[in-house]
């Protein structure tokens, strides 16, 4: 509940910044709100601030394919999980190939297309991972490909196993802020982000006591008074 508070605060954020265009001024009033000139963009047919440029994804973001490994071949006595095309990780190996703050993005079968994030070293197999040059970045990636969820749903392409390439997430166009105002973002937002990843660890250091314990509570080894 805690994370999902969080995560709608940093979306809020973005929507805010990015999508009203009512981020701080140089007087730190709102962009737009406060009469910032704004001007009619045929690509993304909008309205965007004045000076900034339309990119392609591929422009600013290191936008790679995961790399195939599958259950037989995979330690998985390891830590790390593997992502591949579920909702979830597949299972775990005993290495990684991306770092965490890692967005993926499922590339075949019913979950094609689906964006996912992960704080965590993993291994990314059937799926297209999306970095920034840094975390700022990366979570400004990350909003902007939620909000263009649903047409990456629709560019699954296969009858039989729907697919989503990385050339259909390079193409993604967006209205490319400044360097200074993503850093900006970044000092609000990565906060955030750090928080959540302390609370998922937190969560998944009591779980892994709570699975000890229990087994002990269930045939009286130990009691609690």
């Amino acid at each position: 509940m805690l994370n999902d508070n969080l995560e709608a605060l940093a979306k809020t954020i973005y929507d805010y910044w990015f999508v009203q265009f009512d981020f701080p001024d140089e007087n730190g009033k709102p962009y737009k709100s406060s009469g910032g000139k704004m001007v009619y963009n045929e690509v993304l047919k909008r309205e965007i601030p004045n000076c900034w440029e339309v990119k392609s994804l591929e422009d600013s973001f290191k936008i790679k394919k995961g790399t195939l490994i599958t259950e037989k071949t995979a330690n998985k006595d390891g830590k790390i999980k593997v992502v591949s095309a579920g909702v979830d990780f597949s299972y775990f190996h005993d290495r990684s190939n991306f770092a965490e703050n890692t967005i993926t993005i499922s590339a075949s079968g019913a979950n094609a297309g689906l964006i996912n994030f992960w704080r965590e070293p993993i291994f990314a197999c059937d799926c297209t991972t999306v970095r920034g040059k840094n975390l700022s970045e990366t979570l400004f990636a990350l909003e902007f490909l939620k909000s263009v969820q649903d047409h990456i749903f629709n560019q699954a392409k296969g009858s039989a196993q729907p697919h989503v390439y990385p050339k259909d997430i390079e193409i993604l166009k967006y209205a490319e802020p400044s360097y200074v105002l993503l850093n900006d973002y970044g000092k609000l937002v990565t906060p955030l982000n750090q928080q959540i990843s302390n609370n998922l660890k937190e969560n998944q250091e009591l779980t892994q006591l709570r699975d000890w314990l229990l087994p002990m509570l269930m045939n009286g080894q130990v009691s609690v008074k």
